[in-house]
C-alpha cells in the first residue's frame, strides 16, 4: 500500500509541475513564439544532459533546486487568483525569469526520474515528439497573428475605398497602389478567377494576397488568405490557428 500511495502521489505531483509548466509556457509561446521554440531546444537539451550525467552531478544540482524551491507550492510562479488572466499576472516578470523558472521545472522533474525511485513511471518533462509539434504549432500562432493583422489592414483598405467611392480600377497617377501609408500598401493583382489585391506591411516587410471568388447560389463568396513576395506572385497559404480573439 505504501508503495501504491509514493507511486501516486509521484504521478500528482507530476501533474502540478506540468501545469506549471503549461502556464508558463502558454504565455511565452504567444509572446514571442521563436524565442520560445528556441528555448524550448535548451530546456530538452538540459533534460537529455540531466539523462547522461551521474548520480553525484544529479544530486548536487537536485540539491541547489530544491534551496531554491523548498516546496511544491514555490513552484507556482504565476501565484494569482484563478480568474487573474495568465498575462497580467507575469506582466511584471522578466521574460528571463520566467525562462529560467521554466527550466527549473523541467530540471527537477528529470532529477525525480533519475533519482527517485517512486517516479520510475513518470513522463519526460520535455520530448523529440512534443519539439516537433512545436515547431508546427510556432508557425500556426505567427501565421494567426499575420492573418488578424492581414484582417485589420483589409477592412482599413475597404473603408477607405468606400468613403472614396474608388473601384478596382481606379489607381493613383504615377503609382501602382491604390492605397498607401507610413506602413502599409495595397495593390490590385490580376488573377483569372478571383478578385485579388495585394498588401505589403512596410514595417516588417511581409507580402500577402486576398482573393475573393463569387460562386453562383451562394450567399457569401469564398475568400484566400496567402504569404507572398514582392511580386505578389508567390501563393503560401495561411495555416491560421481557428480562434476569434486576438494573439
Amino acid at each position: 500500500m505504501l508503495n501504491t500511495l509514493a507511486l501516486n502521489m509521484a504521478s500528482d505531483r507530476e501533474l502540478m509541475l506540468t501545469t506549471f509548466r503549461r502556464e508558463l509556457a502558454n504565455y511565452m509561446v504567444r509572446l514571442d513564439p521563436d524565442r520560445f521554440l528556441q528555448f524550448y531546444r535548451k530546456a530538452h537539451a538540459a533534460e537529455a544532459a540531466i539523462g547522461a550525467a551521474d548520480n553525484e552531478m544529479r544530486e548536487a544540482e537536485l540539491t541547489i533546486i530544491t534551496k531554491k524551491y523548498p516546496m511544491y507550492t514555490d513552484f507556482d510562479l504565476v501565484g494569482t487568483r484563478e480568474h487573474v488572466l495568465y498575462a497580467d499576472a507575469l506582466s511584471v516578470c522578466a521574460i528571463e525569469d520566467i525562462e529560467e523558472h521554466y527550466l527549473n521545472l523541467v530540471k527537477f522533474q528529470a532529477l525525480q526520474r533519475a533519482l527517485n525511485p517512486d517516479w520510475q513511471f513518470r513522463s519526460l518533462a520535455t520530448s523529440d515528439k512534443d519539439l516537433e509539434h512545436l515547431q508546427g504549432y510556432v508557425q500556426k500562432i505567427k501565421d494567426t497573428k499575420f492573418k488578424q493583422r492581414l484582417d485589420t489592414a483589409i477592412a482599413e483598405f475597404h473603408a477607405f475605398t468606400a468613403a472614396k467611392g474608388l473601384s478596382r480600377l481606379d489607381v493613383p497617377s504615377g503609382s501602382p497602389f491604390i492605397y498607401e501609408t507610413d506602413v502599409l500598401a495595397v495593390r490590385h493583382v490580376s488573377h483569372f478567377a478571383e478578385n485579388r489585391t495585394g498588401f505589403h506591411f512596410k514595417d516588417t516587410d511581409e507580402y500577402a494576397l486576398y482573393g475573393v471568388f463569387f460562386a453562383d447560389g451562394r450567399d457569401k463568396p469564398y475568400r484566400s488568405f496567402y504569404r507572398s513576395d514582392a511580386n505578389f506572385e508567390a501563393e503560401n497559404y495561411i495555416d491560421h490557428l481557428r480562434i476569434d480573439e486576438k494573439i
